[in-house]
């Protein structure tokens, strides 16, 4: 049986059991704007008090918001990655908005990893700040290893950590099923933000105004937004736990937005569409922020421009030429770095592209459908592909 097989069982299965649930409930369903307008005050709530790079930056807010009410009823549980280059750029200010309309903000300021695994019993909204004094660094992060497999098992719904406890040491499972909002400068590790819907905030222009948020005068605004959200997801947890939205992404980002776009579909209106360009954008934004920090990612990058472009039609080039012409592209990093043959292949391994002897053992090179196939599962699409030359 084909994973194509096991898919569409898989779907039949929760189509069935979605129009099961709505033959004996048929008095569940609201009026298609209930949510659409109770989202959009969600949003104006958002923009009152921040600043955002895009909209559909607001639009992912104001769906992880709604989301975390009906966690629970998921299998993946996302994470909001609110991070930016430098200080005083709104991502407190955000977390601080955002956590208040959230279910069950637990914020985990100076935390200890067994306080939180006792807290997470129900899904809640774990909240970071700082989380840069935590993973910041490499050294940071390896004192703080704990902490990031908790933050990756409560990702996907049946891993929970495994501790001792007593002084018997009995092996006990926790489960730390719950979504993650983390703030921080600079970048975090690798693991988290692919379990993220990752957003970069800029430093606010003087003249982008927002109202002050005090907690003394406008929280208690928030709060009845927030139940007002609770209830309304509350309604429909059973209709969002058998939801399998249309998405237009795939593998990891296709399951960390399935929530969000599954509250979209509930809401109605606008909110589908606008909630699928923004899982586009996104995703894309993230991809691309991946690209720039992995050097083997750069490196398969420059590669596909100079065969697809300088050396376009060779099955096989050597060693040497690709060496030249990777360091003569324009802003080229790699006559900086001494890019070596040696080090060239070293990068180049774990994309299975190994050197080898062109067909009259007259230079050591590589075969150019090699980098076709690494360029396909690793890259973007591009403008120009590379032929398999014969």
């Amino acid at each position: 049986m084909t994973d194509h097989d096991d898919d569409a069982r898989d779907d039949a299965a929760r189509q069935a059991a979605l129009a099961t649930f709505m033959r004996n409930n048929p008095d569940t369903s609201a009026p298609s704007d209930v949510g659409e307008r109770l989202l959009g005050r969600v949003l104006d709530t958002i923009r009152r008090y921040t600043v955002q790079p895009s909209e559909h930056a607001y639009t992912a807010l104001a769906l992880y918001a709604a989301y975390t009410h009906a966690a629970s009823a998921f299998d993946f549980a996302p994470r909001l990655l609110l991070t930016s280059p430098e200080k005083r750029s709104g991502k407190t200010r955000t977390m601080e908005v955002v956590g208040h309309l959230c279910h069950g903000p637990l914020f985990a300021a100076n935390a200890t990893v067994p306080a939180l695994f006792r807290s997470l019993d129900t899904p809640r909204t774990v909240l970071f700040d700082e989380a840069d004094t935590i993973f910041g660094t490499k050294v940071k992060a390896e004192q703080n290893e704990d902490l990031r497999g908790l933050i990756n098992a409560g990702f996907q719904r049946g891993t929970p950590v495994l501790r001792t406890v007593g002084p018997n040491h009995v092996p006990t499972e926790f489960h730390v099923f719950a979504p993650v909002v983390m703030a921080a400068i600079g970048r975090l590790p690798d693991t988290i933000t692919d379990r993220a819907v990752n957003i970069r905030l800029r430093r606010r222009k003087p003249t982008e105004r927002v109202s002050p948020f005090r907690q003394s005068r406008n929280l208690d605004d928030l709060l009845v937004l927030r139940d007002e959200l609770g209830a309304w997801i509350g309604e429909h947890v059973e209709r969002l736990r058998f939801a399998h939205p249309e998405t237009p992404l795939e593998d990891r980002a296709a399951d960390l937005w399935e929530p969000l776009l599954a509250v979209a579909d509930l809401a109605g209106g606008a909110w589908p569409r606008l909630a699928r360009d923004a899982a586009v954008a996104l995703s894309r934004e993230a991809a691309k922020a991946d690209a720039d920090h992995s050097d083997g990612h750069e490196l398969l990058g420059d590669c596909r421009q100079v065969l697809t472009s300088t050396l376009s039609g060779n099955a096989f080039v050597a060693t040497e030429t690709l060496l030249v012409h990777l360091k003569s592209l324009p802003e080229s990093r790699w006559v900086e770095d001494a890019l070596t043959g040696r080090r060239l292949a070293a990068m180049l391994k774990p994309y299975a592209i190994e050197p080898t002897h062109n067909t009259t053992k007259t230079a050591r090179g590589y075969k150019v459908p090699r980098f076709t196939d690494a360029f396909d599962r690793y890259l973007a699409p591009a403008d120009g592909d590379v032929e398999a030359a014969s």
